[in-house]
């Protein structure tokens, strides 16, 4: 289904569906001592990323966890160490409708202690909660949203703060979660690919780019494709030894395209655009040599898995989105109007913006200079005499 749909369904249909189970969640409510904490996130796979830690902590703790997700983010929550996973198939109205009752059924019969949202506000994800059964329900609450009257126990969203530590103050909140390190001290045990199912395009040593992010922000955070193109052609003068390999979705396959005729030479890059599933997709970021990408999921699979990084940065904030490491170049313009996408109203503008100059006005030559910071260039050999 279309997010657009499915997010204006939850607004007008979840609202009084938030009220009217808030009077019987009790009786919904289950006595639960021993079951397992059901951890729920259906949206972005960079935030399935971010909630690595709280999984990591929930581990730590002996506590078996279960993911909630749709159907599409199984892949990466198996990834991430989650062995086992409740899916819901979105990709159209009946079978939507067939996975929430059966979720809901296998959710009750395992008797979950607790139900962890890491969902921004869903009502959905809300509902989901108080029909699992758990006695323990958390999530991000909002004096003006419904969803808030759902939980047992509710968190702050401090956009203040990197989202990975509002994830992890979920389970404190919860009482699943106690003192936990800095967020640093997690990325040692984030998982990387091994490079066994990289695609035999990508020979080594090679350059990663995305310039895809997500359909319905792509007007937002998209770089210019003319920037692209010529971010390319550069990077082809000064890294002549790596190859370019460009990444994304079957359905972000014409932004590679695009840039590709803005080239002089179209060979300059490899387009894998679409011809990689998940275990591919991963090996081809966890051995690059390094990674330019827009905000979007490859930004934080690269991060994590402590590759060299420049990020491109306008509508979102990196102070919540972002990773403070040595091997993280973040480019961010911080214009008046930026950042703009409200995380309190399902991600969109608060602007309604049409005209992205927080992405457009990042210059080539900035990006170029971070390249060169972390890929430095190869002095040029001594001639013998």
């Amino acid at each position: 289904m279309n997010i657009e749909i499915m997010r204006t369904i939850d607004r007008w249909l979840g609202t009084p569906l938030c009220h009217l189970m808030a009077a019987v969640a009790p009786a919904l409510t289950l006595r639960a001592k021993r079951g397992p904490v059901v951890v729920c996130k259906f949206f972005g796979m960079g935030s399935i990323c971010l909630g690595h830690p709280l999984l990591l902590e929930l581990r730590d703790s002996e506590r078996e966890t279960v993911y909630l997700t749709f159907t599409g983010n199984r892949a990466l929550a198996q990834f991430l160490g989650v062995e086992r996973c409740i899916t819901i198939d979105a990709s159209s109205p009946w079978r939507f409708i067939g996975d929430v009752f059966r979720a809901v059924w296998r959710l009750r019969a395992l008797r979950p202690v607790a139900f962890l949202n890491l969902e921004f506000f869903s009502r959905f994800a809300a509902l989901m909660s108080v029909m699992s059964g758990a006695p323990v329900r958390a999530g991000f609450h909002m004096v003006h949203l419904p969803v808030g009257r759902l939980y047992t126990h509710r968190a702050n969203l401090n956009l203040y703060r990197p989202m990975a530590e509002n994830f992890l103050n979920v389970g404190v909140v919860a009482e699943l979660v106690g003192a936990h390190p800095p967020l640093a001290d997690y990325i040692q045990r984030f998982p990387a690919g091994n490079g066994a199912s990289r695609p035999a395009e990508a020979l080594e040593p090679y350059i990663v780019l995305n310039a895809e992010s997500s359909p319905e922000l792509r007007h937002l955070k998209s770089w210019p494709t003319v920037s692209w193109s010529a971010l390319i052609e550069e990077i082809g003068i000064r890294y002549p030894d790596h190859a370019l390999v460009m990444i994304g979705t079957r359905d972000g396959s014409t932004v590679a395209a695009d840039i590709g005729r803005g080239l002089t030479n179209p060979d300059l890059i490899i387009d894998l655009s679409g011809r990689t599933d998940f275990t591919q997709f991963v090996d081809l970021i966890a051995g690059a040599a390094l990674v330019i990408t827009v905000d979007s999921a490859p930004l934080h699979l690269s991060a994590m898995m402590r590759r060299p990084t420049i990020c491109l940065f306008g509508p979102e904030i990196p102070v919540l989105y972002g990773h403070d490491y040595p091997w993280v170049s973040t480019i961010y313009r911080g214009l008046m109007c930026s950042p703009c996408l409200a995380v309190y109203d399902a991600k969109t503008s608060v602007l309604d913006c049409r005209d992205n100059q927080c992405m457009k006005q990042i210059a080539v030559m900035e990006v170029l200079s971070a390249a060169e910071r972390l890929l430095p260039l190869k002095a040029p050999a001594r001639p013998t005499t």
